[in-house]
């Protein structure tokens, strides 16, 4: 082979070996999963390992009353249930903005963001509204009661996670109410299974209500990093149990 060949041969390798790290890039990232969208605008956002996005806040893990990201963005609007107004953080926006679009990629089209972050007094406003429709329909309860009863499926103001700006909550178009019947919508099927490759974990699931403290929540998701997101659902952790933080 003369060296003029040679060297041809080593460049079509050279661009070979490009070509394949340009389809990396755009497809599995080194896991089994092919995605639909070009991933390249959010590699940098859902690759993150800034250990930030693990900070736990749950009933004793706390944040202050005065506590608000820094770095808090719009969802666009076709993302949202009815076009609503809801800010994330930078990172885990960019993040749902990638996994809303490959879900309607795959023609999950009914599913829209509905929650994201939650100031403290929000949570406050939501907490006791929930509290007061529970003792209206339990008048033999006391209000420590009907608090009790709360904390099973929503957080105190300072514990809820929506505070940290990480989270969001889905919902169907098709059923906008948040419960468990979201479990029934084929797309959570997907998103139990795929929903690491976004960076997210399901955060309160069915089986661990002991450990997390909620009920279960089907459309309650959680931004950490592709990197923690796959190490949680593949040994099937909690947050908690992920960072050893076991009360």
């Amino acid at each position: 082979m003369s060296k003029k060949h040679l060297i041809s041969l080593l460049c079509l390798a050279l661009c070979f070996c490009c070509l394949a790290g340009a389809c990396n890039d755009s497809g599995s990232h080194g896991s089994d999963y092919n995605y639909k969208i070009d991933m390249k605008p959010y590699l940098k956002y859902i690759n993150t390992t800034d250990t930030q996005y693990l900070v736990l806040l749950n009933k004793t893990h706390t944040s202050g009353e005065h506590y608000s990201p820094d770095d808090l963005v719009k969802l666009d609007s076709s993302m949202t249930l009815y076009g609503k107004e809801i800010e994330l953080r930078k990172y885990p926006a960019m993040a749902t903005e990638a996994l809303i679009k490959e879900l309607h990629a795959l023609g999950y089209t009914d599913i829209v963001v509905t929650s994201g972050y939650r100031s403290y007094a929000y949570q406050q406003s939501l907490f006791n509204t929930y509290t007061e429709q529970e003792m209206a329909a339990h008048p033999d309860w006391t209000r420590e009661q009907a608090i009790q009863f709360v904390l099973t499926y929503s957080a105190a103001p300072g514990t809820s996670e929506h505070h940290t700006g990480d989270v969001i909550d889905l919902i169907s178009t098709n059923y906008v109410s948040l419960d468990e019947t979201f479990a029934q919508n084929p797309a959570y099927a997907w998103l139990v299974n795929n929903a690491h490759h976004f960076g997210f974990i399901l955060r309160y699931p069915k089986d661990k209500t002991h450990i997390t403290g909620y009920s279960y929540e089907p459309w309650h998701y959680r931004f950490v990093g592709v990197k923690a997101a796959t190490e949680i659902y593949e040994q099937g952790l909690t947050l908690e149990e992920y960072l050893g933080e076991l009360d």
